[in-house]
């Protein structure tokens, strides 16, 4: 079973754009922000692949925005690997509201991240055998 990270975001009055909406700059923010708690979730940061010389960086972000978020929504986001390769990682993530405590079926957003490891020259290396070894069946 793949593990899922679930994260909660509200949306704050400084975070809403002219049209009244959830900035969409903010979506990218939170999407970043719960791919770390996934990765600490699992017993990584960015500052321990850092300090091995191994980072892991954004190689592309596809986001389908399906509904807007105004000042003080509630979103429960997923966070999951959904797949591996020799050095990118591939995330699904989905926003959904929550309403009366409960998150909703339909997500108001939802993305696909590639991430690389990277060595810091600028060339990819391999996914650390540790980090492949949390994900679990993945890592087959």
């Amino acid at each position: 079973m793949p593990h899922v990270h679930v994260s909660r975001f509200e949306a704050r009055s400084y975070e809403i754009d002219s049209y009244r909406h959830l900035n969409n700059g903010v979506y990218l923010a939170w999407f970043e922000h719960a791919r770390l708690q996934f990765l600490q979730s699992l017993g990584f940061s960015y500052d321990l692949f850092a300090d091995r010389q191994q980072w892991i960086v954004v190689a592309r972000t596809e986001v389908d925005f399906r509904a807007p978020l105004h000042a003080g929504d509630v979103v429960e986001l997923s966070t999951e690997v959904i797949a591996l390769g020799r050095s990118s990682v591939r995330f699904r993530q989905a926003m959904r509201p929550v309403r009366d405590g409960t998150p909703q079926q339909a997500p108001a957003c939802e993305a696909l991240t590639v991430m690389v490891f990277s060595g810091g020259t600028g060339r990819s290396i391999p996914i650390p055998e540790d980090f492949r070894a949390a994900l679990g069946s993945l890592a087959g």
